[in-house]
């Protein structure tokens, strides 16, 4: 699982490759993410393309927010599908996280215009 980056000021934003994050790509996922995490303050996961996530994926997300919020930097996610906004609905990951419509607004919302 390839992650194509990109760098808005000093938000790095990750766009998720795929349709599903899941046990079978979770290794792969994990250690794209990790470098990402470790060497960025304020990231945002782009979640445009994908259409399922089950609890490893979900733990995986938690996983990554609490790396972030122990280092003093901030995770936000944008552009959840459908099917995947109902479960995290489910889930209360809407208390949990920054989660945007739009990449534009998840980047706003570090304070950071395009």
């Amino acid at each position: 699982m390839g992650l194509d980056t990109e760098k808005i000021g000093d938000v790095t934003i990750v766009l998720l490759p795929g349709e599903t994050v899941e046990a079978s790509n979770l290794q792969a996922f994990m250690g794209n993410m990790a470098p990402i995490l470790e060497a960025n303050n304020k990231v945002v996961i782009d979640m445009s393309r994908i259409r399922f996530i089950d609890s490893t994926g979900c733990g995986a997300l938690l996983s990554f927010l609490k790396m972030m919020q122990n280092k003093g930097g901030e995770l936000k996610l944008c552009s959840i599908t459908d099917p995947v906004n109902s479960l995290f609905n489910l889930m209360n990951f809407d208390k949990l996280f920054g989660i945007y419509k739009t990449r534009e607004g998840a980047v706003k919302a570090f304070g950071v215009s395009e």
